[in-house]
């Protein structure tokens, strides 16, 4: 494995203190490069809005140190090498796998790859941020804009609808896009962009196997690859390293506590496979289709039209009633599903493909927050603090929320005159409170499948129907599925949905139901 580098230079009220402590933890329970000068593999761009806008930042910035290094080239990692090249002078991406720079493809270190990723609009605003023109961009290598909900066919047993209740019969426009995509061309897209920065590079086919510490601050890492071994000074660090990142292991290596875990089990796995979108079908109105049929039924799907003229489609189940590995059972699997639509578009489709499975046992929450003692220089960001079930879509959109607290405060310190010594319980203190929401919308879902592990939380059963009751509303409602649509896509706050008007109608429709039943 050869290393290489590369640069560009061109709920609310209802969720109580119990409730809260249940999904995000109790605090008290036991948890379970080279430089710029060297060669550049890819060919310089030519000069976009994002190019010009990182150089004038770079010529015009006081810098607040030399060199920045971001552990894991994911697409948390991208977006926080972006934020940091606005303050350093040179940010260093350091990245275990080689990916294809020519074209997308799928990579080691992504094994969720291979199935369904929606980018939703909390992840997506910030991407337009971080990369002027960034849909169009996306759009030209064919990610497909889709209109929420306009675009999006929800089938229920009784026919095609824009909400999973069923209760929006017809389209609606919610004002803003999700986009539909493979991972690996979203991918593509985001390292190219954040590559155009001219003070950002990538050595690849290299791994960081330990942190450098002294006098209680990260000043840099040691490395290893296929050339050897070497130290890398840096000013400062963030491990974007995901799920998986040894920040943890190297804290306790270096004295220091491990965070605390909270795990929420969900026993999810789905199988994927890409087919070429029949021809009866290439005039579809949906680009995105959604199949999930109402509790306790333990099996779902989700289809949506991607690059190329394919169409990405994900079967999953849990707690036992997972999709088959094979081919032939995979079909078997769509064909005996609650509704003969899924199975009737997919029949006739030429399988382009092999079908990749996936088992996502629990969702991961590390409470770096509580820590008393933690090293000046280093952060960890996205994936690495908070993994939720990939099925409800927001992993992506929690990752850019932590960064735009990352950002916030780098501005903050800066605007201050200080450097950024001591930012680190700040910084694990907000992105805690920005990850709650995609947290404990994950929670409330996992949680409503009989057979989840873990006790629920007090009032939660109050939370459920509260939510039933906005799902009935929306029907007539489209001021409230708006309000609703924005949680979902991490652009509000949950609470939000518990105050007024929302909270008046939602629970007069509630009396109204238990005078009913009375």
């Amino acid at each position: 494995m050869q290393q290489r580098v590369l640069q560009m230079n061109d709920a609310s009220a209802a969720a109580d203190s119990s409730f809260r402590g249940t999904f995000f933890g109790d605090p008290h329970a036991q948890t379970s490069g080279l430089h710029p000068s060297d060669k550049t593999l890819m060919p310089r761009r030519p000069m976009t809005s994002t190019t010009q806008a990182a150089e004038a930042n770079f010529m015009t910035k006081q810098t607040l140190g030399n060199h920045a290094i971001v552990i894991g080239g994911s697409i948390a990692g991208l977006m926080t090498a972006r934020v940091l090249a606005d303050h350093f002078d040179k940010v260093t991406v350091i990245e275990r796998d080689e990916p294809n720079l020519v074209r997308p493809e799928m990579r080691k270190g992504t094994p969720q790859a291979a199935h369904y990723h929606v980018l939703l609009q909390g992840g997506l605003s910030l991407l337009t941020e971080l990369f002027p023109g960034f849909v169009d961009r996306l759009n030209s290598l064919g990610s497909r804009s889709t209109r929420a909900v306009r675009d999006i066919a929800y089938h229920t047993p009784i026919g095609i609808a824009h909400s999973q209740s069923g209760s929006v019969k017809l389209p609606r426009d919610l004002g803003y896009n999700v986009q539909c995509q493979s991972r690996p061309l979203l991918e593509f897209c985001i390292r190219a962009c954040a590559l155009e920065a001219p003070n950002i590079s990538i050595r690849f086919g290299t791994v960081v196997n330990a942190l450098i510490h002294e006098a209680g601050r990260v000043c840099g890492v040691r490395l290893g690859s296929a050339e050897g071994d070497a130290a890398l000074e840096a000013d400062f660090v963030i491990d974007a390293g995901g799920r998986g990142a040894r920040t943890p292991r190297w804290l306790m290596d270096l004295g220091y506590e491990a965070p605390e875990e909270t795990r929420l089990m969900c026993d999810l796995a789905y199988s994927s496979i890409k087919v070429r979108i029949p021809e009866k079908y290439r005039d579809w109105p949906y680009n995105l289709n959604v199949f999930y049929p109402p509790l306790p039924n333990k099996t779902g799907a989700m289809m949506h039209h991607i690059e190329d003229g394919l169409w990405h489609l994900s079967l999953e189940g849990r707690l036992g009633a997972y999709p088959p590995k094979d081919a032939e059972g995979f079909m078997e699997f769509a064909r005996t599903f609650y509704t003969p639509s899924l199975y009737e578009m997919v029949k006739d489709a030429e399988h382009v493909t092999d079908v990749a499975h996936f088992h996502f046992h629990y969702s991961l929450l590390r409470h770096y927050e509580r820590l008393q003692r933690f090293p000046d220089g280093l952060l960890v960001i996205g994936d690495s603090i908070c993994s939720v079930n990939p099925v409800h879509g927001q992993g992506m959109s929690s990752s850019a929320l932590q960064v735009r607290v990352l950002r916030s405060l780098i501005d903050e310190c800066r605007a201050a005159g200080r450097g950024l010594e001591g930012m680190a319980p700040a910084f694990f203190a907000r992105a805690a409170q920005a990850v709650q929401q995609p947290w404990m919308l994950a929670a409330l879902k996992d949680f409503q499948f009989e057979g989840t592990p873990g006790e629920r939380p007090e009032g939660f059963e109050n939370i459920v129907h509260y939510i039933g009751a906005i799902e009935a509303l929306i029907g007539d409602d489209a001021e409230l599925h708006q309000a609703v649509s924005d949680v979902m896509h991490l652009i509000a706050p949950m609470d939000t949905l518990f105050q007024e008007p929302w909270k008046g109608r939602v629970e007069a429709h509630l009396a109204a139901a238990a005078q009913v039943a009375a």
